[in-house]
């Protein structure tokens, strides 16, 4: 019960804080210059009063403070306003990109920590030798390629050899076709994007799972089952991967959110519609609502990624289910 009130607790925060990244947003859109319709006014047929009607349909002119009440309102009927660019509201737009950001997200996630905890690991028992040296160069390398780099990278290699498409979910000749061909065209898209996206991560984790392995590696149980003459698989998995996990486990929240929340630069590279497309276009065209929901949608997926860490460590880890036990 004690733990089910330490995440409540946790959950409530985590909440106030995206309400008050969606109050920012609405403070910082009032101090830029324009809105999406100020563009009209940059064509001769476009009359001022027309222009000043739709941006008090839409709440425009209002004050920052009145808006994001406004909306506020409107988001505990899950009625997230209307996109100004897409013309479709605000929820279903978010939604599908959400959905379309998964198909990247998900699979990076899983393939990043499973070879980067177990890349790590293996790195950590073997620091001291040439193996570990290589690992150390390999992971100094992938920690340091940025999103962009990567992208283009991919793009090129795309361009030249014709294995990969350039861009997009699926291709057009293939979206009448038949279950088996339309998985096996997602799947051929999917292979540049979600390898882009799982470098960072495993190189990210491996760094940490590293640390943690080489301070394992040296506690007295380890060398306690050595002496026993327990198999080196077993020591590999039981004594030093398992305990090795808290680190990752606990910085895996925020990387939950921020992957699920769509890679920006990756997403407009590749043309992905993602979470990351939709954001920048909000973003380019001053569509306010949809800037706000996208910011929303990612505050939540933050705030389960959190939810979901908290809810490992106390699951693997019994001290920290003691202290939540008792409330800390």
């Amino acid at each position: 019960m004690r733990i089910a009130v330490f995440l409540l607790k946790r959950l409530s925060q985590l909440i106030v804080i995206s309400l008050l990244v969606a109050l920012a947003t609405f403070c910082l859109s009032s101090v830029i210059p324009g809105d999406f319709f100020s563009t009209h006014l940059l064509d001769a047929s476009a009359h001022v009063e027309n222009v000043e009607q739709l941006r008090h349909k839409y709440g425009l002119d209002q004050p920052a403070l009145v808006q994001y009440w406004n909306w506020l309102k409107n988001v505990v009927r899950l009625d997230l306003g209307v996109s100004l660019f897409y013309q479709r509201p605000v929820l279903p737009v978010v939604a599908d990109a959400l959905a379309n950001t998964l198909w990247l997200g998900v699979p990076a996630l899983i393939l990043g920590f499973a070879l980067g905890i177990l890349a790590g690991t293996f790195h950590g028992i073997t620091q001291r030798n040439l193996t570990g040296r290589i690992l150390d160069f390999f992971s100094a390398i992938t920690l340091s390629l940025p999103s962009l780099l990567l992208g283009l990278t991919a793009l090129l290699f795309a361009a030249h050899t014709n294995w990969f498409p350039i861009g997009s979910m699926t291709a057009p000749v293939n979206q009448d076709s038949g279950f088996w061909s339309a998985v096996i065209d997602r799947v051929h898209h999917l292979i540049l994007p979600v390898a882009c996206l799982t470098i960072p991560i495993f190189a990210y984790v491996e760094r940490i799972q590293c640390a943690a392995a080489r301070d394992s590696r040296n506690e007295l149980y380890v060398r306690f089952a050595h002496s026993r003459g327990l198999s080196r698989r077993r020591i590999f998995f039981q004594y030093i991967l398992r305990p090795g996990l808290n680190p990752v486990v606990s910085i895996s929240g925020p990387m939950i959110g921020g992957i699920l929340s769509g890679s920006l630069v990756l997403e407009v590279i590749f043309t992905w519609p993602g979470l990351g497309q939709i954001t920048y276009d909000a973003l380019f065209n001053s569509d306010l609502f949809l800037l706000a929901g996208c910011i929303l949608a990612g505050s939540l997926l933050l705030v389960a990624g959190n939810m979901l860490a908290d809810c490992i460590l106390i699951a693997i880890d019994p001290r920290i289910r003691s202290a939540a036990g008792k409330g800390l």
